[in-house]
Order: structure tokens, then sequence, then C-alpha cells
């Protein structure tokens, strides 16, 4: 079970709007991040905590990414591979 986050400014629970949102460039692995976006209902105040959850991994060049998107990396180097060719 997840744990309860609260807002710093007004101690209302926090809300999950967004899981494993990919931030960052995907042309830089290690600058690729996964964060999950909560929300104050109250003021409104945006958070963002590294995505635990609804992460894999790439079998294929091992880079971690949300379970709801494609690797981006493999993508990009296919894209990259049909271009030069």
């Amino acid at each position: 079970m997840t744990e309860k986050k609260l807002c710093p400014l007004c101690h209302k629970e926090l809300k999950l709007r967004e899981s494993a949102y990919p931030m960052g460039s995907a042309f830089l692995k290690a600058d690729r991040v996964h964060v999950d976006i909560y929300v104050c209902p109250e003021c409104h105040r945006v958070d963002l905590y590294e995505a635990k959850s609804d992460m894999v991994t790439c079998p294929k060049c091992g880079s971690l990414h949300s379970a709801k998107e494609a690797c981006a990396i493999c993508a990009l180097n296919g894209g990259l591979d049909e271009a030069n060719n």
C-alpha cells in the first residue's frame, strides 16, 4: 500500500494526478527520470516524487521506463538506424 503524501503548505492529503510520467531527455538515458505527479486539492500545489511502481526494464537495452509507454531509447535507436541506412 502506498503511504499518504501530505501537502507541506496546508497539510491536506495529496492526490495522485499521473503516475510514472516521463521527464527529461530520451536522448540522454542517464538524464531521463519518471515521476509521480501529486496535486493538493486545497491549495493546488504540485509535488513530484520519483516513480517507484509501474516501471519496467527494457529487455533489449536495459533502460527503465513506464509500463504505459514503449521504450523511448529503443524507438530512437531504431529511427536513427533507419535514417543511417
